[in-house]
């Protein structure tokens, strides 16, 4: 018995990891669109090449969404939420930067963030609720919390940065690495691939 609460406990840890990470990387991937008046007021960016700083997103997002299943159903959810947050800290870093050809790579990048977080980390934040305990739509309604925070939080706060905070162009990007960096670090440390799917089905049931 012991050991079971043991790893429920892991689990519901792991649940609370995956969920950060799925805020954050949906947090990466909209937090472009309140700057979008910004750069489309820059002398050197019109309106045209914003639009399609918008579609390198999708570039991005559409392979993971398809992708990611198959990929973390081969080698675990793990490691396709890590590479989701590798990719968006990439992103986001690379929108920093400011010039055009890094912050068109950094739309894809994020793209491919949200992407994966969706596709993986959905599945498993659903798997480890139900390792924890919980029910297969307790589960599914936590991550769907978490990027939907995501996704308010990084258009609030970059919006807010960038109206009143210093170096609007950088800043809001640099806040989103530093907290995706950390969520990096607490998912390495406390995610864990939930049991497998035939073994988990039953008492999701």
């Amino acid at each position: 018995m012991q050991a079971v609460g043991e790893r429920r406990r892991a689990a519901a840890a792991g649940v609370a990891a995956v969920g950060a990470a799925l805020a954050v990387c949906a947090w990466g991937g909209n937090q472009f669109t309140p700057l979008l008046v910004l750069y489309r007021s820059a002398d050197h960016w019109g309106a045209t090449t914003v639009d399609a700083l918008l579609g390198a997103y999708v570039v991005g997002l559409v392979p993971a969404l398809l992708v990611g299943g198959r990929v973390s159903d081969r080698f675990g959810r793990r490691r396709p939420v890590l590479v989701a947050l590798v990719a968006s800290a990439a992103g986001s870093s690379l929108l920093a930067s400011g010039a055009l050809p890094a912050v068109a790579l950094g739309r894809l990048c994020s793209g491919v963030g949200v992407g994966l977080a969706m596709a993986v980390g959905t599945t498993w934040a659903t798997e480890l609720a139900v390792a924890s305990g919980r029910s297969r739509p307790a589960g599914a309604r936590r991550a769907s919390l978490s990027l939907t925070a995501g996704f308010g939080l990084g258009a609030g706060v970059a919006g807010t940065l960038a109206q009143w905070g210093p170096a609007p162009e950088t800043t809001p990007y640099l806040v989103h690495v530093a907290l995706d960096l950390a969520v990096l670090a607490w998912v390495a440390a406390t995610g864990r691939d939930a049991p497998a799917p035939a073994a988990t089905g039953p008492a999701g049931a």
